[in-house]
């Protein structure tokens, strides 16, 4: 493009890196100014896992960016509101006959997605003459001449090298990009010599690895005839459930236009927490191993469990809470900068946010090769704490969920109606929780944001 005012490597063309694609060709293209590449490490787009489900604000910027009709298609809805909807019923399950306590509405409620089908959207909507993809393009480094103004030479696995002047690392949990931007600036501030800067070093050489939550969930996405045969009175028949318990917690809605139903069986186990997980991180197990971890729980969840006849586990890593999310020219977003439990199905939603924001800002006209810094500054300035809170909150929703939660720990063992007043407390703590998913706006984040560039620029003036 000869107007080009700038290129924009992103490496990892999963959920966030497709959509900062997508969000970049949208707010740039009434000029059509970046350059936009997509490196990714696979053969083809892939993305693994069976459901996934969004809340009202990153639905909200899915509609701005023209995937509305499709994804409201692939729903198996006709249009979409924001009035109230179910969300959630919440059910004690660990015991003979579980007792349902809580259950709450919110605008939208959630909206479920396969996430085969999901990615298959979100690919359609790139645009060719606007985006490059490069398959089988795993990054190996990247380098840039500090101050030079020289775009950063990036160099893959295959031997290969390209450049760009931006690189965005969406190359999840693992991520190649924050590890270098991590150990580079450690580095640099241990050389100083300086205690202060030790310090901070130090944070930033524990952010660089992912560390075990503590869980693992099993999961699957089971056709839904399966389950009525199975148990007709099941309750995701009918709306998306969570029942909790004693270190475990299975969540179960509809996914598909309601022709499957996603399960995913979370597991805690005690005294790893914070560890490094050694082995396969994903592999598939059986369901005779799934059936002995809710043992004990009631029939309706059985029921459930023997529908999913090849469970795929996944040990649930995190990131230790990240004091910065960019470095010059390059910057992170989704699980490549924070990481997180799936304890508010918030992971590929935050990513969505951090591709929007981030997209908005680089192609915002004031925008140029020299002011790149800056847009990545306010950035970091609006999406860090928001991301970095979300990230604690999935964690704190998770144990409330299995009852790991000290506030809880009476609720251990069998449940009756005497315990329904704990019980609803434990409900609403989850829900207040939670409640920033749709009380709270992006175009809010999104206009705070372009003002702090605006004000960051004229500072450097």
């Amino acid at each position: 493009m000869s107007n080009t005012k700038f290129s924009v490597a992103i490496c990892g063309g999963g959920i966030g890196g497709l959509v900062t694609a997508i969000a970049l060709q949208h707010f740039s293209r009434d000029r059509k100014d970046i350059k936009i590449d997509i490196y990714e490490a696979t053969p083809r787009f892939t993305d693994t896992g069976a459901g996934i489900v969004f809340w009202m604000r990153p639905f909200k910027i899915l509609q701005k960016l023209g995937l509305g009709p499709d994804l409201i298609k692939l729903a198996g809805l006709t249009d979409i509101d924001f009035s109230p909807r179910k969300s959630f019923e919440y059910r004690k399950a660990d015991q003979a006959k579980g007792l349902s306590f809580y259950e709450f509405s919110i605008p939208m409620g959630s909206m479920g997605f396969h996430r085969g089908q999901f990615l298959e959207i979100l690919v359609a909507h790139l645009d060719p003459e606007r985006v490059t993809t490069h398959f089988s393009k795993r990054l190996a480094t990247y380098s840039q001449v500090e101050g030079s103004g020289s775009p950063i030479q990036m160099q893959f696995t295959d031997g290969t090298t390209a450049t760009a002047d931006v690189v965005i690392g969406s190359d999840g949990i693992r991520s190649t990009v924050r590890r270098i931007m991590l150990e580079s600036l450690a580095a640099k501030l241990e050389a100083t010599g300086l205690e202060k800067e030790r310090a901070l070093s130090s944070t930033l050489r524990n952010a660089i690895d992912p560390v075990w939550s503590g869980y693992v969930t099993y999961r699957g996405a089971v056709p839904r005839p399966k389950v009525e045969d199975a148990h007709p009175e099941t309750r995701v028949l009918s709306g998306p459930v969570i029942y909790v318990g004693k270190d475990k917690a299975l969540t179960a809605y509809p996914i598909a236009q309601g022709k499957l139903i996603n399960v995913s069986a979370v597991v805690y186990r005690p005294g790893v927490k914070g560890t490094s997980y050694e082995g396969k991180t994903v592999e598939d197990r059986s369901q005779e191993e799934l059936l002995q971890h809710y043992g004990g729980w009631e029939e309706e969840v059985q029921h459930l469990l023997r529908c999913v006849e090849t469970p795929r586990c996944w040990v649930i890593n995190v990131l230790n809470p990240l004091p910065l999310y960019t470095s010059g020219n390059i910057a992170l977003l989704g699980d490549a900068a924070h990481g997180m439990t799936p304890g508010q199905g918030s992971g590929a939603g935050e990513a969505i946010e951090d591709a929007y924001i981030l997209a908005a800002l680089l192609s915002d006209p004031s925008t140029t090769l020299s002011t790149i810094p800056t847009a990545l500054r306010a950035y970091e300035s609006i999406r860090l704490p928001h991301a970095n809170d979300v990230q604690q909150r999935s964690a704190l929703s998770s144990d409330m969920a299995c009852l790991n939660d000290p506030r809880f720990s009476k609720l251990v063992g069998d449940a009756t109606e005497a315990d329904m007043g704990k019980l609803w407390d434990l409900g609403f703590a989850i829900v207040e929780n939670w409640k920033w998913a749709w009380t709270t706006d992006i175009d809010d984040d999104l206009e705070e944001a372009l003002a702090l560039k605006g004000r960051l620029h004229s500072h450097i003036e």
